[in-house]
């Protein structure tokens, strides 16, 4: 998956498609051919055998993919059944259109519209090696109720597998949220693009498997001119991909020295916290970090300094740090540091803003305006939490809203923002979002996060990359850090650091 995938809103798909019909590229009944088409060889890609593919439709215009696929599916001799769950008779636009023409080329028709129809639909499914699901498409914004949310839950609780057509029918496609009942799918097929609903809230566990969109005829410019036209929230959002994470991971250049790859320095640590600056360390060394310091309290000097064979360790108040490549800090971190970060701010290197610095940075308005005055790079890495604490709101509020909160953190620190947690959001000061995809819940243990920070700092902090925007650098240290996650057998933070080196071997090794 190298080729660059926008995200869109429901609205913005709409658009889309207008757009793509008023230029006269396709008809709407062309592209509704073209979806159909598509839903093919993902059909006989998940069937268990032979066997018979089971569709239900709805309404609209995914009700209408529906009966395209059913029609090409029976002219290649696949027995295929459609229950639509409202009367036939009720279809309207290009869906009704789109039924007639199954009806002619003999598609076996079998509605089910009301709750005494159950026998039926129970009795069609138990035939099936495969259920299609077009019943609504992204326009859906009510719960769902009635028959269709029974028919939802009989077709959830059969042991067949179920495609979904773009997207989980029930599922905001704006939000992820479950609207009454959703389907579960086996497996989805977005149309066109991406939709936020794949990702968000419930809507990633209920997509199953998220196939690449498939393509039906609006093209690149299309989607990211209605990304701009209807700027709902994120005026550009694309979804990470590994062509992006080797833009960035380059092999080393033979005449490469210690200091031509970066020093990075890291603020960090207090008693009870002695680890999470440690864990910074050998995230940025993971990268490629040429030389990596460690600042701490003096208190725990010692501790740090014992425990750290590669790093150098100093105390705070004595260390050399002003001629940092990048600095990473906040691990450990409590109100006493505050003027430490403000010294911090006025520095020019980057700055990667973790932990405690952003408790501090919450409570202070001196340093929020620094943050906002400064013309360095700086990116802020909150978890729910502490992107709650940013806000003033809560982690439940932030949760529900990732993509307004990752969007509204950006534009009120003016800095970049990592929104950590699945799926993690990654925002620029201008309103551009991009998704990192790859994770695995193997990372939802203490101090990872830290070794995230430190990876940035490695990548940011390298001297031969200066051609690279440093939020490149950022989007490859939070794919790197998921992909690394996403390896067996690994359960301790400290385990990451080697997953990492990993691969960027792998990355350097496939640079041309």
């Amino acid at each position: 998956m190298n080729q660059a995938y926008h995200i869109l809103t429901a609205q913005q798909m709409f658009a889309a498609d207008k757009a793509t019909i008023t230029a006269k590229q396709s008809t709407s009944l062309q592209l509704m051919e073209r979806a159909g088409q598509a839903i093919l060889p993902l059909c006989h890609k998940l069937k268990l055998d032979a066997g018979r593919v089971v569709i239900i439709v709805g309404q609209g215009n995914n009700g209408g993919d529906g009966f395209v696929a059913a029609r090409l599916l029976r002219a290649k001799n696949v027995p295929v059944t459609v229950i639509p769950l409202i009367p036939i008779e009720t279809l309207q636009g290009d869906a009704a259109i789109q039924a007639r023409f199954a009806q002619e080329t003999g598609v076996k028709i079998r509605p089910a519209t009301c709750a005494d129809d159950l026998p039926t639909l129970q009795a069609w499914l138990h035939r099936a090696v495969i259920i299609v699901d077009a019943i609504f498409g992204i326009g859906l914004n009510k719960p769902v109720h009635g028959w269709v949310a029974q028919a939802i839950q009989a077709m959830n609780r059969m042991d067949r597998p179920i495609l979904s057509i773009d997207i989980p029918s029930g599922i905001d496609a704006n939000t992820g949220k479950v609207l009454g009942v959703a389907i579960q799918a086996t497996a989805t097929l977005p149309i066109a693009a991406y939709k936020w609903g794949h990702w968000l809230q419930q809507g990633h566990k209920h997509s199953g498997h998220i196939f690449t969109p498939a393509h039906i005829g609006i093209d690149t410019k299309t989607l990211q001119h209605a990304q701009q036209l209807v700027p709902a929230d994120a005026s550009n959002s694309l979804l990470i991909n590994e062509c992006m994470i080797q833009q960035v991971i380059t092999k080393r250049d033979t005449q490469a020295y210690k200091h031509s790859s970066g020093h990075v320095w890291i603020f960090g640590g207090a008693i009870g916290y002695t680890g999470a600056p440690q864990l910074a360390a050998i995230g940025a060394q993971s990268v490629g970090a040429g030389l990596v310091s460690i600042a701490c309290p003096p208190d725990t000097h010692t501790i740090i300094a014992t425990s750290s064979l590669e790093v150098m360790v100093h105390p705070q108040n004595h260390a050399p740090w002003q001629h940092a490549d990048a600095i990473v800090a906040g691990m450990g971190w409590d109100e006493s540091q505050h003027d430490t970060l403000h010294q911090l701010l006025q520095h020019p290197a980057p700055l990667v803003l973790d932990a405690g610095a952003l408790h501090i940075l919450s409570t202070s308005q001196t340093l929020q305006t620094a943050l906002q005055q400064r013309t360095a790079y700086t990116v802020l890495t909150p978890h729910p939490g502490e992107a709650a604490q940013l806000l003033h709101t809560n982690t439940t509020d932030i949760q529900e809203n990732r993509l307004k909160s990752v969007l509204k953190l950006a534009k009120n620190y003016q800095a970049w923002v990592v929104l950590k947690g699945a799926q993690t959001l990654i925002a620029s000061p201008q309103q551009q979002v991009w998704l990192n995809p790859f994770g695995s819940a193997n990372l939802a243990v203490a101090g990872t996060g830290d070794v995230l920070a430190g990876m940035m700092g490695g990548l940011l902090a390298n001297q031969a990359q200066q051609t690279l925007h440093a939020g490149q650098k950022t989007i490859a240290a939070v794919a790197i850090h998921g992909i690394a996650g996403e390896q067996p057998y690994w359960y301790k933070a400290g385990q990451l650091p080697t997953l990492v080196a990993k691969q960027m071997t792998q990355f350097q090794q496939n640079t041309v």
